[in-house]
């Protein structure tokens, strides 16, 4: 028997491994190679996109502007101004409905008031035309206010129409509602109700 000796090294498996193992990084590289082109082109598309976007609401912006300035008054002043006008306007009311309400007589109602930059409004119900003039007296006294004006005094029925002119109501007692403008004394005022 002739024994099988082959000392020629064997290179032909390490070489097609070798091939399969090149073919296989090749196939990777351009896989990896090809995503990163597709997200190239996906992120350039998504860029001039966004880009467009933004141009058209810019413009949306701009024209919203606009209309807001068209709608605003000419002579509208800066917060600053603002600001300074609310500060010299602007005086502490609660001691001016604490004195209107002090200074009211007993079975009076007051029903509402409105302050302006120089003056307080108030509507009141009395019972008597006297009870009115003896509150407006009193204000009138009053350190708060320079002056105070009857606008108006009205006569207002609680118990209605009656069914016929001869008939009488005695339950019945009609109030005087009465509407004073009042002037303020802006230096007193400010100073806290102490001169």
């Amino acid at each position: 028997m002739v024994p099988d000796i082959n000392l020629i090294p064997r290179e032909e498996r390490t070489q097609q491994s070798s091939k399969l193992l090149n073919l296989l990084l090749a196939i990777l590289v351009l896989l990896i190679l090809s995503l990163l082109v597709w997200q190239y082109f996906s992120a350039r598309a998504d860029v001039t996109r966004l880009g467009n976007e933004e141009a058209n609401l810019i413009a949306q912006r701009d024209q919203l502007s606009a209309n807001v300035n068209s709608l605003q008054p000419e002579n509208q002043g800066s917060m600053q101004q603002s600001l300074q006008f609310v500060e010299t306007v602007s005086y502490p009311v609660t001691q001016l409905i604490y004195e209107i309400q002090g200074l009211q007589p007993s079975n009076s109602h007051l029903r509402s008031y409105t302050f302006s930059p120089e003056s307080v409004t108030v509507l009141l119900d009395f019972e008597t035309l006297s009870d009115a003039a003896t509150y407006v007296s009193r204000l009138s006294n009053s350190a708060y206010f320079t002056d105070g004006q009857v606008n108006s005094v009205t006569n207002s029925d609680l118990g209605g129409e009656l069914e016929s002119e001869n008939e009488i109501d005695f339950d019945v007692v009609p109030r005087q509602s009465v509407e004073i403008t009042l002037l303020l004394d802006r230096a007193y005022l400010t100073a806290g109700g102490v001169q």
